[in-house]
């Protein structure tokens, strides 16, 4: 009987694993996966950069109000406009890097000239993202503003460059050729970069109209009504799995958590704990300050450090293990998207349960404990920049209750990954083992 059972979870696993490599597999979802590993270093410099200015350089920073580095610290205000700045002009690269990269990919999987579709698409982005195209008039030595914001939406930005590639993927083999061995020039390379520009013009044009009409305002306004702001428990976990999911097809939005004194709730919950000196009996028990902030990202947006630690203790991915390496200062600070670009994990069915999971059940778990009043809630402002396994901690007044069950929730959350980073391993394997047969893998 046992035996049945294990070679019915053998063949359902090798299943699992057949339809996974599959998917890898398909073209759109190998070029993607190569995109955003490709992106891994800019991020991984962006989330550093941010790590520091809000955290050290930045006079609300927490590392910064702890150490006081503002009294010692030379060129302290310098420094930190340089790093704010840094932070915005790379970050604000990322979507026309991810067009770049998605563009190249594209076009090299159908053996077209991986560098002008790359380039194409990055201006394709640049046309797109241009604020006065249709406004003004430009001078000599003036560039057309462009609105490049480090808040983007990666799955946008690879479809801009899978279009791109597109282009010159059903160009003839001969439009892409633009110097012989005699550097010989051939014109005919402006087919599909005339035809991706005037598509780019074509929708910035749209995007102008839209603007105009307040098309995007009134989208954007429904979408953020959908994450609503309430004293209730599953209203809370609704709002957990939309962030989670909306951040695991690339939308950087959810990372930008609700400041603290745009919250009504946490507003009263503050209130209520300076007049009475106590947190015991707050107006909103089960509020997004208490629940999702102080615990279901605990371990990160999605659980990311938790799943970090588990690729490092039980990973036999050498690669996976470096990238999280690399990414262990900024995912401590509750900056992860290197992280999550690196493995990864955007676009990874594999991961979007524990992904989406893993938060939601910390919200599960934290509001028990507060319902018995096991722990204060989070009623306290917490620091910019502070690490997100201390908010709890801090966002209670130092309770080390709050910190223990912070601590429990975490090592949940960790036991979670683990059954995927040991799937993930056997997809590895399997890949490698195709490899050496002369099999195709991402």
């Amino acid at each position: 009987m046992m035996f049945n059972k294990l070679t019915r979870k053998s063949r359902i696993d090798q299943y699992l694993i057949k339809k996974m490599i599959a998917f890898r597999q398909m073209s759109f979802i190998k070029i993607t996966q190569e995109t955003l590993v490709s992106l891994f270093p800019f991020f991984l410099l962006t989330t550093t950069t941010m790590v520091l200015s809000e955290s050290v350089f930045s006079v609300n920073g927490y590392i910064n109000n702890l150490f006081s580095v503002r009294s010692w610290f030379p060129y302290f205000s310098t420094i930190g406009l340089v790093l704010t700045n840094c932070t915005a002009l790379i970050g604000g690269m990322a979507g026309p890097l991810a067009t770049y990269f998605s563009a190249k990919y594209t076009a090299g999987y159908y053996g077209r000239s991986t560098g002008t579709a790359g380039i194409t698409a990055f201006i394709f982005s640049l046309l797109v993202n241009s604020r006065e195209l249709f406004s003004v008039v430009l001078n000599d030595g003036a560039l057309t503003r462009i609105n490049l914001p480090v808040n983007i939406n990666l799955i946008v930005a690879i479809l801009i460059g899978y279009v791109v590639g597109q282009i010159f993927r059903f160009s003839s083999p001969n439009d892409d050729h633009i110097v012989d061995e005699h550097f010989i020039y051939y014109p005919k390379t402006l087919r599909p970069i005339f035809c991706s520009f005037a598509l780019a013009v074509l929708v910035s044009f749209l995007i102008n109209l839209g603007n105009r009409h307040n098309v995007f305002s009134t989208i954007a306004n429904f979408l953020s009504g959908l994450i609503v702001n309430r004293n209730n428990i599953f209203v809370i976990e609704m709002n957990t799995a939309l962030r989670t999911f909306s951040a695991w097809i690339g939308n950087s939005n959810p990372f930008n958590d609700l400041p603290f004194i745009n919250d009504s709730f946490a507003l009263d919950n503050l209130n209520y704990a300076l007049k009475h000196h106590t947190t015991t009996g707050v107006p909103y028990l089960f509020s997004t300050t208490n629940l999702y902030d102080a615990y279901g990202t605990f371990a990160g947006l999605g659980g990311v450090l938790a799943l970090l630690v588990a690729i490092l203790w039980k990973s036999r991915s050498d690669k996976d293990r470096d990238v999280s390496l690399k990414s262990i200062f900024p995912s401590l600070f509750n900056h992860g998207v290197a992280f999550m670009v690196g493995i990864p994990i955007f676009f990874n069915f594999l991961f979007l349960i524990p992904f989406i999971l893993v938060p939601m059940l910390n919200v599960f778990v934290a509001s028990i404990f507060l319902y018995f009043r096991i722990i204060p809630p989070a009623v306290y402002p917490v620091p910019s920049g502070a690490p997100s396994v201390l908010y709890a901690f801090i966002g209670t007044g130092g309770s080390l209750r709050a910190l223990a069950v912070g601590i429990f929730i975490f090592i949940i959350d960790v036991l979670i990954y683990i059954p995927f980073v040991r799937f993930n391993d056997r997809i590895h394997e399997e890949l490698r083992q195709m490899d050496q047969k002369g099999g195709e893998h991402d």
